[in-house]
């Protein structure tokens, strides 16, 4: 039997403290022991992954017309898909993921008559002799392997996809992993999420590790700050753009803007660039005096940017996602980023995020993560007045005066981009004294705001258990929530099916 020694043991292994002096993120390192089957999730719905053509195992090709709806609840991962096959039938229904094909009848998939619609079994592995699957109707169905036709190695996938940019599915019950977590002392727990943490923080210092070596640390903090600004559904776009209008590009259009102007340029450069500016100028006897005489200057700005750079911009981009506050809008992240660029003009922001968190070394620990925090969320404020500080779009009513990037968000940015970079800067050059301190600031860094993952991994995991949930105090414990999600939740359906998170049966656990 168990023992809550060996447990604390078992569970530590997870994520073991690997933090040495000078460590530094390897591009392509495994970042978990299996593949997450969410990621196949990932491949299939997201066009930008998919492959063109596809041929079942029986070697029937087909298309992909449709990948479905994401499911967010129990039942199929897709709901009503439409595949093409060469022959010239076209199949509807929904869409079942499995890391293994086996899943299906280990998930007790034949037996469910939520599954009687499923029309197409999508996997990565093969590991039956059945070329096909059988529903509880008794009528079978193709199955396709997904690496058969992917153009590149898993491993790259795991390293561009963020699995956090798709839907999950919402996870209305206590997990299995509650049973273990509520026999150990609270302090261990709280270690085992920090360790959790530690190690989420790595992976995206990882994640971004190739990206500074094919575009260096300039252009990479960029884009990283560019996603953490997007809110939800806009964080894919935001990176993407920040790839589409270079740190360099947007330096080489300011140069010469007047140093009084040049946060108004900046704002005319980005709006203009992702589509948003034309279709507000034509718009423009529709909206207020206040909205025409700034729609006039930033026309005015967009007209002297270079013509290689202006009919570059995005048309078909949609920036309409719903369930947006009017806080968060597209529109005002970008103008809070034109402010930055207008900001650091001539420079980069890797240098004066390493420059800001100098200045706090030499301090005892807690102060130094003080320094340092407070140094990098005032690099990332955004104190000047804008016409966005009290709109959410063009023309609409204005809205109680707001910072662009407030307190909160600084602080995203600052866990989700600013950190990991100039972590994995200060490990390769060799900065071990500012790559300690950068670290004593994660871990001591205030708790961020929550997001669906993290509340539904507190229900899951710490089985909204009030001892336990009052020992997520700080972010790094909010990341540990993520990374467990990461690892473990994203290979399941929502109920803890083939959940292999360790000792996750309470029989299993014994006092010491």
């Amino acid at each position: 039997m168990w023992t809550v020694p060996s447990v604390l043991t078992a569970l530590y292994n997870l994520y073991p403290a690997s933090w040495a002096s000078g460590w530094v993120a390897e591009a392509g390192e495994p970042f978990v022991q299996d593949i997450p089957e969410k990621l196949v999730s990932c491949l299939w719905f997201d066009p930008r992954w998919r492959p063109d053509h596809f041929a079942t195992l029986e070697g029937r090709a087909f298309t992909v017309h449709s990948p479905g709806q994401w499911n967010r609840q129990a039942g199929p991962d897709f709901r009503q898909a439409v595949i093409d096959y060469a022959d010239g039938e076209r199949c509807r229904g929904d869409v079942e993921i499995h890391r293994d094909a086996s899943g299906w009848m280990a998930h007790r998939h034949h037996l469910d008559e939520r599954y009687n619609r499923v029309i197409l079994h999508v996997i990565l592995r093969h590991d039956r002799s059945a070329v096909r699957v059988v529903r509880a109707d008794g009528q079978s169905i193709p199955q396709v392997r997904l690496t058969d036709w992917l153009p590149h190695p898993l491993s790259v996938y795991r390293t561009e996809i963020s699995l956090d940019d798709y839907p999950h599915k919402h996870a209305p019950r206590i997990g299995h992993c509650y049973t273990v977590l509520q026999t150990l002392a609270p302090q261990d727990v709280q270690r085992f999420l920090e360790r959790a943490g530690e190690s989420h923080l790595q992976r995206r210092m990882a994640r971004w590790a190739s990206r500074v070596r094919e575009v260096g640390m300039p252009q990479t903090l960029y884009e990283a700050m560019f996603r953490s600004l997007g809110a939800a559904g806009y964080r894919q776009s935001f990176q993407a753009f920040a790839r589409h209008v270079s740190w360099r590009d947007a330096q080489r259009c300011l140069a010469g803007v007047p140093r009084h102007s040049r946060r108004v340029a900046a704002e005319a450069l980005l709006l203009g660039m992702a589509g948003m500016l034309a279709p507000a100028v034509a718009a423009a006897p529709d909206f207020d005096a206040p909205t025409q005489a700034y729609l006039a200057v930033l026309q005015e700005h967009w007209k002297a940017f270079p013509a290689e750079m202006t009919r570059r911009a995005w048309e078909q981009v949609n920036w309409r996602f719903p369930h947006v506050r009017p806080a968060n809008t597209p529109e005002r992240r970008l103008a809070g980023m034109a402010q930055l660029l207008a900001r650091y003009h001539n420079t980069d922001l890797a240098q004066v995020g390493q420059s800001t968190c100098r200045d706090g070394l030499g301090l005892t620990e807690s102060d130094m993560a003080r320094s340092i925090r407070k140094g990098l969320l005032e690099m990332c404020g955004t104190p000047e007045a804008s016409y966005w500080s009290c709109r959410a779009r063009f023309g609409a009513r204005p809205i109680k005066a707001q910072r662009l990037i407030g307190g909160q968000r600084a602080l995203t940015l600052m866990i989700d981009a600013i950190l990991p970079l100039l972590l994995l800067e200060a490990g390769q050059q060799g900065d071990t004294r500012l790559q300690d301190a950068l670290l004593t600031c994660f871990r001591l860094a205030p708790r961020l705001p929550d997001n669906a993952i993290i509340r539904d991994m507190e229900r899951r995991l710490l089985g909204e258990n009030p001892t336990l949930l009052a020992l997520v105090t700080r972010a790094c414990h909010q990341q540990g929530l993520l990374q467990v999600f990461d690892d473990y939740c994203s290979h399941d359906d929502g109920d803890c099916q083939g959940c292999n998170f360790p000792l996750s049966h309470a029989s299993c656990v014994r006092p010491a």
